[in-house]
């Protein structure tokens, strides 16, 4: 009996897995999903042509996943390791929303008008962890390498270096991972 249940739970996992794969794709190669949960998702999705201000800031190694253990309050683990490849962020509560926003795909940038290092090029992250410290409305406290992302080439230090910086996001894939924090495989 137990060794059906680890299986069940290893498929689960391996299934998890391709899911995120699947949803976030290759670094923002989906288009965004028009599909929501609720009303304040359809709100973040119909802003101002689906960007959203927010405020970015990072945490962990600059070219790392973010914290020690690679993972987060969402139980994520390895998460510097394939398929989110460092790409990795907290959110605050209206990105996070207790838990319910574990898996979630979203696009980021920033603009060289908010800094000149910015790239403007869209980015990918996956909400893996709380941000309990919110600086703005919305808030993604992004990884090292996420956030280094969003630089043109050869300047992800000088962008790392700015410390907060305004930024746009808009969710464009919807994982339903709600459950996934509270278990753990």
């Amino acid at each position: 009996m137990a060794a059906a249940l680890f299986s069940f739970r290893a498929a689960a996992l391996a299934a998890l897995l391709v899911a995120v794969m699947a949803a976030c794709g290759a670094r923002g190669q989906l288009q965004p999903s028009n599909a929501s949960a609720d009303s304040q998702e359809r709100s973040l999705l119909s802003y101002s042509g689906g960007w959203i201000p927010a405020k970015a800031t990072w945490y962990g190694a600059p070219t790392g996943a973010g914290p020690d253990d690679n993972g987060g309050a969402c139980g994520f683990k390895h998460t510097n390791q394939y398929p989110f490849s460092s790409m990795t962020s907290c959110g605050n509560e209206p990105i996070f929303k207790d838990g319910k926003g574990c898996g979630s795909c979203y696009q980021i940038r920033c603009v060289k008008s908010n800094h000149p290092a910015c790239s403007g090029v869209p980015q990918t992250v996956v909400i893996t962890d709380m941000n309990y410290y919110p600086v703005a409305k919305y808030h993604f406290d992004l990884s090292g390498t996420a956030f280094g992302s969003m630089a043109t080439y050869g300047l992800n230090d000088k962008l790392r270096h700015a410390g907060i910086i305004d930024m746009q996001f808009r969710r464009y894939a919807i994982l339903r991972l709600q459950q996934q924090h509270h278990h753990h495989f």
